[in-house]
């Protein structure tokens, strides 16, 4: 299930809370803002309206997604490539970490992020197309216990605000 499914789904409340702790640790403010907004607005909601709910009803836009670029710094008003813009958001945000790049040997475009602490892999980003299926790095990850985060960089309306990427980053690190 996808970030956005699990904010309006099932799993709604544990990637919230998982935002909210990692921007506190981060000191993201404008990332507490939108998840507290959002876990008060669900909170509030009765429970009959929460699954009558309808995609058009839903907000145009929210925290790193929606119709409109945020004036934060994101993967689309970066100047440079999507990946030179992942790469400075991770080496600027986690310099205590040796991070290593490998491009996928997917039929779609894919790019792997290794977060090294000492000789041990602590974390694996993936970013990848939208129109990808591919699940093996993500598979391999969670058979061996290594935590995994995806990023999608080519899905209409998700930005990857740079604040939204350190928030995921943290939260899959555990921070």
């Amino acid at each position: 299930m996808s970030l956005l499914g699990k904010l309006f789904g099932d799993g709604k409340n544990e990637v919230l809370g998982a935002l909210k702790e990692a921007a506190q640790k981060a000191g993201v403010d404008s990332l507490m803002s939108s998840v507290q907004a959002a876990q008060e607005a669900r909170a509030s909601a009765p429970q009959t309206a929460r699954r009558q709910e309808s995609w058009e009803s839903r907000p145009k836009s929210g925290f790193s997604w929606g119709d409109e670029m945020p004036k934060e710094e994101n993967q689309f008003n970066f100047d440079g490539h999507y990946l030179q813009y992942f790469d400075k958001v991770f080496s600027e945000a986690f310099p205590q970490m040796r991070i290593t790049r490998e491009t996928l040997p997917t039929t779609k475009r894919a790019t792997a992020y290794y977060f090294w602490q000492g000789d041990r892999k602590a974390l694996v980003a993936e970013l990848m197309s939208e129109n990808s299926e591919s699940n093996k790095l993500r598979t391999s990850c969670r058979a061996q216990g290594i935590p995994y985060v995806r990023f999608y960089y080519d899905h209409y309306g998700w930005w990857n605000t740079r604040a939204y990427v350190v928030a995921r980053t943290h939260a899959a690190l555990g921070y």
